[in-house]
């Protein structure tokens, strides 16, 4: 789990309140959070994809995620690790610092290139003289007539063989020597 503990010295600090402090300073923070100027400048320091530090209102640990979405006083954040979301008001959270975020980034991998096929329908034009097999695997030899967007159409050249419309992937040239 991505949680720390909460602050030492603020719960040991806390413990020495009387109950009638504790309750005044509760009614002291909700009343700041509640203040909307608080809410605009801490929506105004998020955006989407940045990473953030988050308050477990349940327990009141530290978590780490990234924003996915956000609305007018709440985002919802992607916890690491867990990968659990969480709708939560913009003020009970904050993004990295420059420090934290170069700590953490690691280096730059780009995304592996797209697997593409390996025959495409540029590798043919017509005219072309081409091999392929049928469904019960008799090798058939034509000509390409016609080339369509995902498909050849193939020209036996006999009066029982006709036409085939064969996918670019199932054909190969044949090499005239």
């Amino acid at each position: 789990m991505n949680s720390q503990p909460t602050d030492p010295p603020m719960i040991e600090a806390l413990e020495g309140a009387s109950s009638l402090q504790l309750y005044q300073l509760k009614a002291l923070i909700e009343g700041m959070l509640a203040d909307p100027r608080r809410g605009i400048a801490a929506r105004a320091s998020l955006h989407l994809g940045q990473p953030v530090q988050l308050v477990d209102f349940r327990d009141g640990q530290m978590r780490r995620g990234k924003i996915i979405a956000m609305r007018d006083t709440q985002a919802t954040v992607l916890e690491e690790g867990t990968k659990r979301t969480w709708k939560i008001p913009c003020v009970a959270m904050q993004g990295y610092t420059d420090a934290e975020r170069r700590s953490e980034q690691a280096p730059y991998e780009p995304p592996p290139e797209p697997v593409t096929a390996t025959t495409k329908a540029r590798e043919f034009q017509r005219g072309d003289t081409v091999t392929f097999d049928d469904r019960d695997g008799r090798n058939i030899t034509g000509v390409i007539v016609r080339i369509n967007q995902r498909t050849a159409t193939i020209g036996t050249g006999t009066a029982n063989g006709g036409t085939w419309r064969v996918p670019f992937h199932m054909l190969r040239h044949v090499l005239d020597i």
